[in-house]
C-alpha cells in the first residue's frame, strides 16, 4: 500500500513539473498514465492536456524508466478522475451564478436610473385649475383638457416635463439643472421665471407669456430660438414653423385662473373662444356676421351666464342655451 502511494506521488510530481524523472522509477502502464493525465487537465492544474502530447510524454518517460516499470492499481486514478469532474462542475456552477448575479445587478441599476413617469390629466369641465407640485418644488396649474407628464424624481442633468394643453408654471430656478417643457416640436427653457403656456392640439399657435424672469422659446425642428423676458410674449406658428415675439403680454393670458377678463375692440369670435377656454362650455354663433362684431368690456369673476346675457343685450342678439352650451343668433 505504501508503495502504491509513493508511485502516485511520483506521478503527480511529474505531471506538475515539480521533479524530473530518473531511470528506474516506477510508473503506471500507458493506459493508466493517460487516465491520470486527463482528469489532471479537468482539475485545472499547471499541466495542460491541450498544450501537450500524452503519447510523447509517455514515450519520453518510458525511455527514462526502462523495463522495470509496473502498473499501479487503476482505482486510485478513477478516484482522481471523478474528483476532477466534480471540481469542474462546481467551478461551472459558480461561474454561472456570478454571471447571472452580475446581469441582475446591472438590470437593477438600469431600473433605478430611470424613474417612473407620472401623468396628470384634467377633464373638460373643472371648476378650478388643477395644482401640481413637482419633485423640485415647481408649481404647475393645469387648465382643462390638459396633460402633464414628469418623472417622480429628477435625476438627469436637466428637469424635463411634457405638456399638452395649457399650464402656468412657477419654476424653482436651479441654474445647474435647467427646467424644460417639451411641446413636440417646441421647447420652453426656464431661465428663472414664471410663465404661462397654451399649446392645445388643433390650435394654430403655441403661445407663451412670461410673468417674471425669462424663458427661451425654441423651434427644435429648425433649431431657432428666441429669449422672452418678463412682460413679453411669444408665439410659435405651427403651419410655418416661425416664432413671433411681442413686447407685451396677451391681455387675458391668466384669465383661466383669475376669471378676470378684459376686451377692447375684440372680435366676438375671439371673445367666444376665450370664454370657452375659461369656463369650459361651448359658445358658438349661428350667423357668420356675428364673428367680426367688435366688443369692449371688462368682467371680474362673473358667471358665464351673466357674461353671455350682457353680450347679447349690448349687440341686440339672441342667445339660446342647449345641451352643449350657448348659441348666438341675429334677431
Amino acid at each position: 500500500m505504501k508503495k502504491e502511494e509513493d508511485i502516485e506521488e511520483k506521478i503527480v510530481s511529474y505531471l506538475t513539473g515539480e521533479t524530473a524523472t530518473e531511470a528506474g522509477q516506477i510508473i503506471p502502464d500507458k493506459k493508466n498514465f493517460r487516465e491520470l493525465d486527463q482528469p489532471w487537465e479537468l482539475a485545472g492544474t499547471a499541466y495542460s492536456y491541450r498544450n501537450s502530447d500524452p503519447d510523447k510524454a509517455w514515450a519520453k518517460l518510458s525511455a527514462k524508466m526502462g523495463p522495470a516499470a509496473r502498473a499501479v492499481p487503476a482505482r486510485k486514478f478513477a478516484f482522481l478522475r471523478y474528483a476532477a469532474i466534480f471540481i469542474a462542475l462546481v467551478a461551472l456552477a459558480s461561474l454561472t451564478y456570478l454571471l447571472t448575479t452580475r446581469q441582475d445587478n446591472h438590470s437593477l441599476q438600469e431600473t433605478v436610473s430611470l424613474p417612473k413617469m407620472k401623468v396628470i390629466q384634467t377633464g373638460p369641465n373643472p371648476t378650478e385649475p388643477s395644482i401640481v407640485v413637482l419633485p423640485d418644488g415647481t408649481t404647475v396649474k393645469l387648465n382643462a383638457n390638459s396633460t402633464l407628464q414628469y418623472p417622480e424624481k429628477f435625476v438627469a442633468s436637466d428637469r424635463r416635463v411634457k405638456l399638452v394643453g395649457e399650464a402656468f408654471f412657477e419654476v424653482r430656478h436651479e441654474s445647474a439643472h435647467p427646467f424644460i417643457v417639451d411641446l413636440n416640436n417646441v421647447q420652453i427653457e426656464d431661465l428663472g421665471t414664471s410663465f404661462n403656456i397654451s399649446a392645445y392640439p388643433g390650435h394654430e399657435k403655441v403661445e407663451v407669456n412670461v410673468a417674471s424672469g425669462s424663458v427661451r422659446l425654441t423651434n427644435t425642428t429648425k433649431n431657432e430660438a428666441a429669449v422672452l423676458y418678463a412682460g413679453s410674449s411669444g408665439k410659435y406658428v405651427r403651419k410655418s414653423g416661425t416664432i413671433e415675439v411681442a413686447n407685451k403680454l396677451s391681455i387675458n393670458y391668466l384669465s383661466w385662473i383669475t376669471k378676470e377678463l378684459s376686451f377692447h375692440h375684440t372680435p366676438l369670435s375671439s371673445v367666444f373662444e376665450q370664454l370657452e377656454n375659461i369656463y369650459h362650455v361651448k359658445v358658438a354663433y349661428a350667423d357668420p356676421k356675428i364673428a367680426n362684431i367688435p366688443y369692449t368690456a371688462n368682467f371680474d369673476k362673473f358667471q358665464l351666464g351673466d357674461i353671455v346675457n350682457v353680450i347679447a343685450r349690448t349687440h341686440h342678439l339672441s342667445v339660446v342655451k342647449n345641451a352643449d352650451g350657448y348659441v348666438f343668433v341675429v334677431k
